[in-house]
């Protein structure tokens, strides 16, 4: 049987609570003068208790309004520019939300703000269903959607049951890229990542782990240090004598293809280097970079899907979409020593 989400609470509740009318409830939130200040506070009390917010949407012109899809990022704003894979799925989500007449909400903020921010366009009604990235293996995130009431889904790695996801099928990709590097001799692979934290990131390593014993690769795993003086410095003395890394940012794997010629690694002579994501920017550095093209657009769609069952009180199941596409560029060739 499913489980009822709890309601929004609304501004007559807020009142009853406060001892007031929903008139003076009102005149609050909107800043008229003619509420004491000790009543006010009162209200405001009250309204934080039951996690109640002004009905925003209720405010367009049309008196009807459009469904609306929360997108809350914590990340700085230059490092969300930079990053190709969530132009990507805005761009992805785009599209579907248009076709079943939704719009998408989205802020950058830091990770201090992210739970003020959930709740604050819940109980303002901004938002009908949150979509939630960069999921952490304990994610605060998700009990607090499930204490609002918040129809959510998770896109990446599932973590919680009670939260649906849109996965990846990941299974074949370690594989199709260790089999690329075997058959140019490669033996000792590291993988590359950016944040140990998510989700995401740990259910790779384990992917990485079980395809290196099957493909006889001695594997190891790094850590990308953005704080570093010169971090692609930094990662190639800690990578030892591996002659391939995989890396899970292009972003960065396009910096460390663009930056270890100036430190005396060539690649892919000395250093073979693949990307776990594909996008324009692969194909700018040179050489381009060998890469894994995943399906960002699908991923978007399938996530939008969701989210409208849920909307609609259906109950879902987490969904796995396609698997990634090996692209093989410039950026990998033959090991060191490899005969001809």
């Amino acid at each position: 049987m499913t489980e009822t989400p709890p309601k929004r609470a609304t501004i007559a509740a807020v009142a009853r609570r406060a001892g007031v009318s929903p008139s003076a409830v009102s005149h609050v939130f909107n800043g008229r003068p003619n509420v004491s200040a000790a009543t006010a506070e009162r209200i405001r009390q009250a309204a934080d208790e039951l996690n109640w917010r002004p009905n925003y949407a209720s405010r367009k012109v049309s008196g009807q309004g459009g469904r609306s899809l929360g997108l809350v990022i914590a990340r700085a704003s230059d490092t969300f520019g930079r990053d190709p894979f969530f132009m990507r799925l805005v761009a992805g989500l785009t599209q579907p939300l248009a076709d079943i007449g939704w719009s998408l909400s989205l802020t950058l903020v830091g990770a201090d703000d992210e739970a003020r921010v959930y709740r604050e366009w819940w109980a303002e009604q901004r938002v009908d269903a949150f979509l939630l990235v960069d999921a952490r293996t304990d994610d605060p995130r998700l009990d607090l959607v499930g204490t609002l009431g918040a129809p959510a889904v998770v896109l990446g790695a599932p973590v919680d049951a009670a939260v649906p996801a849109v996965t990846v099928r990941d299974d074949a990709a370690f594989a199709a890229v260790l089999a690329h590097l075997t058959e140019l001799g490669h033996r000792r692979v590291a993988r590359v990542n950016d944040a140990p934290g998510l989700a995401h990131t740990q259910a790779r390593d384990r992917r990485f782990a079980e395809a290196a014993a099957d493909s006889g690769v001695e594997p190891s795993y790094a850590v990308w240090d953005a704080e570093a003086a010169d971090p692609v410095a930094d990662l190639l003395g800690r990578v030892g004598d591996v002659t391939a890394i995989i890396v899970d940012s292009e972003v960065i794997a396009a910096e460390i293809v663009a930056h270890a010629p100036e430190l005396g690694v060539s690649v892919p002579g000395q250093l073979s280097v693949v990307a776990w994501e594909d996008s324009w920017v692969s194909t700018l550095v040179r050489p381009r970079l060998t890469a894994l093209d995943a399906p960002v657009e699908e991923s978007a769609r399938t996530a939008v899907a969701l989210l409208e069952r849920l909307v609609r009180g259906d109950a879902v199941t987490s969904q796995t979409v396609g698997g990634r596409q090996l692209m093989v560029r410039e950026s990998t060739s033959a090991a060191p020593g490899t005969p001809a």
